[in-house]
């Protein structure tokens, strides 16, 4: 985004570290969803859900 045209909430939204939370949250329930359906042990799900994203890893 243009620095001098954004607004700060929209910038949030846009940013890298939100765009990835949100690409997280969508694997969580998925993986949810295939623990339902007997693709994924029931168990693994509490383990998934701790995953947080770390973009200074991902540089």
């Amino acid at each position: 985004m243009i620095e001098r045209y954004s607004q700060p909430e929209m910038k949030r939204v846009w940013s890298d570290e939100n765009k990835f939370a949100k690409w997280l949250e969508v694997e969580i329930a998925v993986c949810e969803a295939w623990s339902e359906l007997g693709v994924i042990p029931k168990e693994a799900v509490p383990k998934i859900k701790l995953a947080r994203c770390n973009l200074k890893r991902m540089e």
